[in-house]
């Protein structure tokens, strides 16, 4: 099995490459200049690995949440290769992906990844042994919180990941290490380092080759993104086509409100 992986949703890209139970990755080092770098990466990763485009079985794309514009260049890619190509493509959740990443997990941590999600929310979910024990979704940082605190166990080692986790550290700590009502599990709080605290192609392209042997996959045509809220553009749109709505019944004659 042969899968091409395409991470675009985080202020990093990189691709990679799954071949048979190895990952070979590559990423850039300019903040969010994905446009410009996407293609050529790709390019460069599948001539070093030796993969031409009939070897790939399928192209897994990190499908959100995230960078609104930034995942619109990754499925956007993806879905012009796919098509090139006649491959299919794997949507593989951004915020799951750090479940499967090379990191030095353990039997007792849970994976906490969190997005800065503007708006006073993150984009955020945790997981045990790859399991999902908070869905993903947009959440007030304390609510997320409060959600990892009722699933966390004793012992357990909280693994905080993602843009949202530096951003956040402060909050995070403050509030998992302060005292709570009632009596929980004693538990350890951790930050990953450097270079694991964003998301990765490889991490895509390992639960995208888990997802294609599961016969999950889409064509070009029917590939989407999952933002998890709209973006500025269309909540300001409904939000004026509301007003505009509530105006004109306002503004109506008495025959017409009839």
């Amino acid at each position: 099995m042969v899968i091409l992986a395409i991470e675009t949703t985080g202020p990093l890209a990189s691709a990679a490459i799954y071949k048979d139970g190895a990952t070979d990755c590559i990423s850039n080092s300019s903040v969010f200049s994905h446009l410009q770098e996407c293609v050529p990466m790709i390019k460069a990763l599948m001539e070093g690995a030796g993969i031409r485009p009939e070897d790939i079985d399928a192209v897994a794309v990190s499908c959100g949440p995230g960078s609104f514009t930034g995942i619109r260049i990754g499925m956007a890619t993806a879905k012009g290769l796919a098509q090139v190509w006649g491959k299919p493509i794997v949507e593989v959740p951004t915020l799951e992906s750090f479940a499967y990443a090379e990191t030095p997990y353990t039997r007792t941590t849970l994976v906490c990844p969190l997005f800065d999600a503007r708006r006073s929310q993150v984009y955020a979910a945790a997981f045990r042994l790859k399991d999902s024990v908070v869905p993903e979704g947009a959440y007030a940082l304390e609510e997320y919180l409060d959600m990892v605190r009722e699933a966390a166990r004793e012992g357990d080692t909280l693994l905080f990941l993602g843009d949202g986790s530096r951003k956040f550290e402060e909050q995070i700590r403050t509030y998992m290490e302060g005292p709570c009502c009632g009596e929980g599990p004693a538990f350890a709080v951790e930050f990953a380092d450097d270079e694991h605290y964003l998301q990765r192609a490889d991490s895509i392209a390992v639960l995208g080759a888990k997802l294609f042997g599961e016969g999950k996959v889409k064509d070009c045509y029917t590939a989407q993104p999952n933002y998890l809220r709209a973006a500025e553009p269309d909540r300001q749109k409904k939000k004026n086509a509301a007003a505009g709505g509530r105006t004109a019944r306002k503004d109506q004659s008495p025959e017409e409100k009839r």
